[in-house]
């Protein structure tokens, strides 16, 4: 049975660091003997990675248990760049970015870089949340800015004019509240994309 993890606060490694720094003269093994007489159970090896690591320690708040940006990185960094990149140019078109394509662009982005590494990539729900929250991407609301290239915007503008134009007999201003002009050109359905 593997024994259980130990975790020791930052202010102890700050303390093990400068005990090295002023009693080790700078050596990490010379300044053991002192923490074992206070009963801290360390190896030398520990004290050693410590003393390497010994800017993050201090920059770190005496508080905290582990130095900041520490933990597992991104497997697939470089297919990351490139699906924040397929985004970005994406949202400047003007064109939505949902969440379905999110994860097939990340898997035709997977299966162009791929070296097999990963040994099974599915762009799961999780996956697509986990990416969105490391790159600050959120979900917003779609506004009525068109997305339509402007030969489309063009062409169904002027049909719904017409439409007005050969209806306007037909329609009983007494019960026109509030009219305009609005901005239903039949468009894409869907009321969310990715905002940057």
């Amino acid at each position: 049975m593997t024994p259980k993890r130990n975790s020791i606060s930052i202010w102890k490694k700050q303390e093990v660091i400068d005990s090295i720094n002023t009693t080790g003269e700078g050596v990490p093994s010379r300044a053991l003997a002192h923490f074992r007489s206070l009963v801290w159970n360390f190896d030398p090896a520990t004290a050693r990675r410590w003393w390497r690591q010994r800017e993050e320690t201090w920059a770190a708040r005496p508080t905290q248990m582990r130095v900041a940006g520490g933990g597992r990185k991104p497997v697939l960094g470089a297919l990351e760049d490139l699906l924040l990149g397929s985004i970005v140019l994406r949202r400047l078109k003007k064109e939505k970015v949902t969440r379905e394509w999110i994860a097939a662009q990340a898997l035709q982005h997977y299966s162009e870089i791929s070296d097999y590494q990963v040994r099974l990539f599915e762009a799961s729900p999780h996956w697509i949340t986990g990416f969105m929250k490391r790159n600050d991407l959120s979900f917003r609301r779609q506004t009525n800015l068109t997305t339509l290239m402007d030969e489309q915007l063009v062409g169904r503008t002027v049909s719904y004019v017409r439409y007005l134009r050969d209806n306007k007999q037909c329609f009983n201003f007494r019960h026109t509240v509030l009219m305009d002009e609005p901005a239903v050109y039949f468009e894409d359905a869907r009321e969310q994309t990715v905002e940057i």
